[in-house]
């Protein structure tokens, strides 16, 4: 087999292991389309949609790194294992173990069903032995290649000498001997082949995951409670301001600051209404869910809360479904803070 048509496609967040794989192959001259798989959990930041954030991601790849990139949206998939991972939770509601398996899944199911990745014969990933203590240990590393039906066919750059090798290294077609045996939570040996290799801009190694945040993560698992199997957009809210369960699986969150007030403004759709303070200053809050007058009033009444008017009487608010349009008012009294307690998530 010529090597110029050997294809591989790799696992990429933007984080730095994950480029290091993706490199390390393409150096070799094997042809590698990195893949990027978002949820609501990581990738897409609150506010930011697919068509957006893909464009952005793909062109950050390519002009700062020279690889090339197609991002997948998993979410409704991952929502589900989530709620219920085989494999459990690590420290937080993270299912690290869970997450890796459908992601190389996800992979070989792109090389069976599509013609960008019909003629890969290798799935490249960033993970290194011992670095995580859920995921990355050698017996995991195994159950991932095992249930997701990725024997011989998956590598790993960083620590290939410590494993066993694929079909391709065995056939001569992947030169064992430019990958590397690294194992561990260090870091070193990455920084000085990432400034071998040109690579100075990348992301954190948790790759941005919100369900590793211990804060987030708690919010996240009592949605799951409110909600069952929640749709994205409420994961979202989560992420973004404070939220709030307003009874009846309504949610509302506010933000703290400007620059969450515009991260909501984009959050708006079906399903969802904005909520501010008509006479005052105070937090833009998105409001989601089978909201009725009562949940308008208690959602003023928050915002109020977080005003300069928490000391007032009662408060007029407004609603509407644009952010910069009012349909509908209600005045409500701020809420005392024993009484909003019951309500954060």
């Amino acid at each position: 087999m010529d090597l110029k048509a050997v294809r591989a496609v790799s696992l990429i967040s933007g984080g730095l292991d994950g480029l290091l794989a993706t490199r390390l192959v393409m150096d070799m001259g094997i042809d590698v389309l990195a893949l990027n798989f978002v949820t609501p959990f990581f990738g897409m930041g609150p506010g930011l949609g697919y068509d957006e954030y893909a464009g952005e991601f793909k062109a950050r790849m390519l002009d700062l790194y020279g690889i090339k990139a197609e991002v997948i949206d998993i979410s409704e998939k991952y929502i589900e294992i989530v709620g219920n991972p085989p494999h459990g939770y690590g420290k937080d509601f993270n299912p690290c173990l869970d997450c890796k398996i459908m992601m190389v899944s996800e992979a070989k199911r792109y090389i069976d069903d599509t013609a960008e990745g019909g003629e890969a014969r290798l799935i490249v990933t960033g993970e290194v032995l011992g670095q995580r203590p859920m995921s990355q240990r050698r017996d995991t590393l195994r159950i991932i290649e095992r249930e997701s039906d990725c024997r011989g066919i998956l590598l790993r750059p960083l620590s290939a000498r410590l494993l066993e090798p694929t079909v391709l290294e065995e056939e001569g077609y992947v030169d064992r001997g430019s990958l590397l045996g690294l194992s561990g939570r260090g870091r070193k040996p990455q920084i000085a082949l990432a400034g071998s290799l040109g690579i100075e801009q990348f992301e954190a190694p948790a790759g941005g995951c919100c369900l590793t945040d211990p804060i987030i993560s708690k919010r996240i698992r009592r949605l799951y409670g409110v909600k069952g199997t929640p749709a994205p957009e409420y994961i979202s809210m989560m992420r973004a301001g404070r939220p709030f369960h307003l009874g009846g699986g309504v949610i509302l969150t506010l933000g703290r600051d400007d620059g969450e007030n515009r991260i909501i403004e984009k959050m708006g759709g079906s399903g969802s209404i904005f909520v501010r303070l008509v006479d005052v200053p105070g937090p833009l809050g998105l409001m989601r869910g089978d909201y009725n007058n009562d949940h308008i009033s208690l959602a003023i009444s928050i915002l109020a809360r977080y005003s300069k008017a928490r000391n007032e009487g009662s408060v007029r608010g407004g609603v509407g479904g644009a952010v910069d349009k009012i349909e509908g008012e209600i005045r409500a009294r701020p809420i005392d803070d024993e009484d909003i307690e019951t309500l954060r998530f």
